[in-house]
């Protein structure tokens, strides 16, 4: 079963420092990336169960699957004390039309709704996962293995914890916000991920919640540069 709760020490709450290093991302593409277990961006998530697969609707209420972003298996994080120890993390997200599918905007400059994105956790028995993939297998985005290195408190690129690149984002949101996740616009040989000119999508999570161990509420954040 699929769990938004974790214990980061034996059910101990741990007090989380004022100003963290972030986890910096180097993304590889590698058909090893899909190992089971592993942490990778795109293709399609390795999940417990089908029905586990987030979906989102359109104005006329149609059902559609949401975009997977990556994968986190939290054993391959460096040492921090905010993100659980062990389990999995999942990132789904309504960016399909900034990948250049063809699709209608949905969501402009600053915040979007909280349901524009999804975070699972699960603390499951990670032999159990499997593939789940509701889309065409021949209009996937080719696995990108993940490289993790320690890096600074800010800094562009693809990133975990931190702050965000841009310091008006931690102005908007003020005291109480850290960032989960950093999205940077990358054009290559394999995706074309463009938030308009050289922008970022920054999903933020309430620290008392980070803390509690609940990815339910995300608030995104995007912005242009």
């Amino acid at each position: 079963m699929a769990s938004e709760k974790f214990s980061i020490k034996s059910g101990e709450k741990v007090m989380l420092s004022e100003g963290t290093h972030g986890i910096d991302m180097k993304l590889t593409p590698s058909d090893d990336a899909l190992q089971p277990c592993s942490s990778y961006f795109w293709d399609a998530p390795q999940l417990p169960s089908e029905d586990m697969y987030p979906f989102t609707t359109d104005e006329n209420n149609n059902k559609f699957p949401m975009q997977f972003i990556c994968q986190i298996n939290c054993e391959d994080l460096p040492d921090n004390d905010r993100l659980p120890k062990r389990g999995m993390l999942w990132f789904f997200g309504e960016i399909d039309y900034f990948l250049g599918y063809d699709v209608k905007q949905p969501y402009g400059l600053g915040k979007w709704p909280e349901h524009a994105v999804r975070v699972i956790y699960a603390d499951v028995a990670l032999s159990n996962l499997k593939r789940v993939n509701p889309f065409q297998e021949d209009d996937m985005i080719p696995p990108h293995a993940i490289t993790f290195s320690e890096g600074p408190e800010r800094r562009e690129g693809f990133r975990l914890l931190g702050n965000p690149y841009e310091e008006d984002v931690d102005n908007e949101f003020g005291t109480g916000w850290v960032q989960l996740l950093q999205l940077d616009t990358d054009a290559n040989d394999y995706f074309d991920l463009r938030f308009y000119d050289m922008g970022l999508l920054y999903l933020m999570i309430n620290v008392d919640q980070l803390q509690e161990g609940i990815f339910s509420r995300i608030q995104p954040y995007m912005t242009s540069l």
